[in-house]
């Protein structure tokens, strides 16, 4: 059984129920977050909720209840799954209203829900590589906002998934954004680089935490542009997200390219120390 939060209340998964009428199910109006618990313990869970209030800030969503509670609840919520490593769902909605209108009613209260899945793939130095495809990014131009609008990118995993890639790697004007579910690192003569946060990408926490693991082992890291042609000649490729962790490239629409995995090898061992602190 796996225990989630809804509206005040914890409850079996297969229980929680939503009106038809909420804007989050209507219109994807509605910020969510997914982090990871190791051994009990929500891995940097004081960011996320950094970033989940400036998202739900950016889309003019309040929520009446506090950083304080939201922050004792999801711990609740991990405790009451029997799991020791586990993926955390939170999303807030801007509510149920009775009629459907795009201009949200200022009075509806927010549908706040939690909730618990478990952690398959926990970070190790025996991870596999992965196979990456690159595309044009046709998404919307606020793609920093953790919102569940997420059709472009469930798309982007359909594609990956019918033509055998493990993650779709994005482009706008010849310039890498971001992976459709991940951020993205290359290294390139020992020095480490990842689009900046001006980019239209998702200032992902794996990423904000790899960031820190380069700069502590000194190696030098740019946050700047990054083309398609620097990361195909690149000497080692990454990708970074929540659920799991951070993984090396070792082929580009089906052709390989270099994975040295010198540099990777280092910060993948900080990161997993990371975890289990």
């Amino acid at each position: 059984m796996s225990v989630c939060y809804l509206n005040g209340e914890f409850l079996n998964l297969k229980d929680a129920k939503i009106s038809p009428l909420d804007r989050g199910f209507l219109f994807g109006d509605s910020i969510y977050e997914v982090f990871a618990a190791y051994d009990k313990k929500a891995f940097k869970i004081e960011e996320h909720l950094d970033r989940f209030f400036v998202n739900l800030k950016e889309i003019k969503l309040t929520s009446n209840i506090s950083r304080q509670e939201l922050k004792n609840i999801i711990e609740l919520v991990i405790q009451k799954n029997e799991l020791s490593n586990q993926i955390i769902y939170l999303q807030i909605s801007r509510g149920y209203e009775a009629i459907r209108n795009h201009i949200p009613n200022i009075k509806s209260e927010s549908t706040v829900f939690i909730c618990s899945f478990p952690l398959k793939d926990l970070p190790n130095q025996n991870s596999n590589k992965v196979k990456i495809s690159l595309r044009e990014d046709f998404r919307w131009r606020k793609s920093n906002v953790k919102s569940t609008s997420l059709l472009a990118n469930v798309l982007y995993k359909i594609q990956a998934n019918e033509e055998n890639f493990d993650e779709i790697v994005l482009y706008d004007n010849g310039f890498i954004t971001e992976g459709s579910v991940s951020n993205v690192f290359c290294v390139k003569d020992k020095k480490v680089i990842t689009p900046s946060l001006q980019n239209n990408i998702l200032p992902g926490i794996t990423r904000s935490v790899i960031i820190d693991i380069v700069k502590k082992l000194k190696i030098p890291i740019s946050e700047s542009r990054m083309s398609v042609e620097d990361l195909k000649i690149a000497d080692e490729i990454w990708i970074t997200n929540t659920t799991k962790g951070i993984l090396l490239v070792s082929e580009i629409d089906k052709n390989k390219v270099t994975c040295v995995g010198e540099i990777f090898k280092k910060v993948q061992e900080k990161f997993i120390q990371e975890t289990l602190a």
